[in-house]
């Protein structure tokens, strides 16, 4: 006789949207849904974080249970800061399903270094000072 095999309980995961700090002010809006050790640890992907020597400061902007939620608003605060020479993010990949997307309610977040915000107006995404 086989013995069923006992399937392991899914883990649901974090999906976090952060900002990794340079001394000097620049800074990369990043998503990471890695676990909380590894998470710890980790500052970004990109070339720059990764080549540098410098002490970065990371700050969570946003934690959820949901992907879709994580992704669409590391798109919005990206696409929001693309003119701040200050940013580092240079790649937007996003590929998320709408329906999904439904109760979705985006965050207002500015760079330490400015005291613009962008928000969702009737007449659109405005910037607001």
């Amino acid at each position: 006789m086989k013995k069923k095999k006992k399937k392991s309980k899914r883990v649901s995961k974090i999906h976090r949207v952060y900002v990794t700090y340079f001394p000097d002010g620049r800074y990369y809006i990043g998503y990471s849904c890695k676990p909380e050790k590894q998470f710890e640890k980790y500052f970004g992907s990109s070339s720059v974080i990764k080549e540098t020597n410098e002490t970065l400061q990371k700050e969570v902007l946003l934690q959820t249970s949901k992907r879709n939620h994580a992704k669409i608003q590391e798109f919005l605060l990206q696409w929001q800061c693309r003119h701040d020479s200050m940013c580092l993010n240079d790649m937007i990949h996003i590929r998320l399903r709408l329906s999904h997307l439904k109760d979705f309610t985006p965050i207002s977040w500015t760079p330490k270094h400015s005291t613009d915000t962008f928000v969702d107006t009737l007449d659109g995404y405005k910037k607001v000072t």
